[in-house]
């Protein structure tokens, strides 16, 4: 059985990442689940589609990256003798 129009259309546009095409989407996920005649299979399907493309129109969250101090030599404990100079 070959898949609707729309639901070519949709994956079409998570493939492609057209920004037009995955707004569509988007619009078009919300709308079939918001039918009042919608089974919950279809609502279950139709929100597990909006979610992937939830997922390409969101911007990959950066880890932060904090600056790391560098140490210093010859401190702190265990830093070896320290010389007096009176042997």
């Amino acid at each position: 059985m070959a898949a609707p129009s729309e639901v070519v259309r949709v994956e079409a546009a998570l493939k492609n990442k057209g920004a037009k095409e995955l707004e569509w989407a988007r619009w078009y996920c919300a709308m079939r689940q918001s039918v009042p005649s919608a089974r919950p299979a279809d609502i279950k399907f139709w929100s597990a589609m909006a979610e992937r493309v939830e997922e390409v129109l969101a911007p990959p969250v950066a880890a932060k990256v904090y600056p790391s101090k560098k140490k210093k030599t010859g401190r702190g404990l265990g830093a070896g003798p320290i010389d007096s100079g009176a042997e």
